[in-house]
């Protein structure tokens, strides 16, 4: 007998059947154990919504020898899609690209720093880049504040120790003109 609409809506407003129909789209060859793994939940308890999902027409099981593997039907693959698609985007991972163009920016702006210093233009050049990198950092950082995800912390306390580090060599170079050293070394 097939399950109302109404009781698939209510099972993927759950958390552990989206992690175990996840799991299931992600792994090569998902069988009960490992999605019970992924999921941090009881044998009996993915039992049971492997069974749902089964009668919602989402997966199909196969044996091979004592491992019950599961499969994703079409409407399966296309709601994993789906699910994966919400779980990048509450996850943070827009987030993460902007972190990982950021910090391409900041590579481009620490080469700059390790050629010579030729004149006050290209210092001022630096220090306006290393502005408008602050800035793309500060809004990165806000943006950051509304996942609760450690590993995206984390990448951002790299990105601003990175920046406190370029920020002292920038405002020391501020300080110490090439001119100035030029002429010193004449002497």
């Amino acid at each position: 007998m097939p399950k109302e609409a109404k009781d698939i809506k209510q099972m993927f407003l759950q958390k552990k059947p989206c992690q175990i129909l996840l799991a299931a789209y992600r792994l090569k060859r998902p069988y009960v154990s490992a999605l019970m793994k992924e999921a941090d939940t009881t044998f009996a308890h993915t039992a049971n919504i492997l069974s749902d999902m089964e009668s919602y027409g989402l997966i199909e099981f196969s044996m091979e020898g004592r491992a019950k593997y599961v499969r994703l039907t079409a409407s399966g693959r296309e709601l994993a899609r789906s699910l994966n698609s919400v779980d990048e985007l509450l996850g943070g991972k827009r987030v993460f690209r902007k972190i990982y163009a950021l910090e391409k920016s900041i590579d481009r702006l620490e080469e700059n720093l390790r050629s010579p210093i030729h004149d006050e233009r290209s210092e001022k050049a630096r220090r306006k880049q290393l502005e408008a990198i602050l800035e793309r950092a500060g809004t990165l950082e806000a943006e950051a504040l509304h996942y609760n995800n450690d590993t995206l912390n984390v990448a951002m306390a790299r990105v601003k120790e990175r920046l406190d580090y370029l920020k002292t060599k920038i405002q020391r170079h501020k300080t110490t003109p090439q001119d100035t050293l030029e002429k010193g070394a004449d002497n």
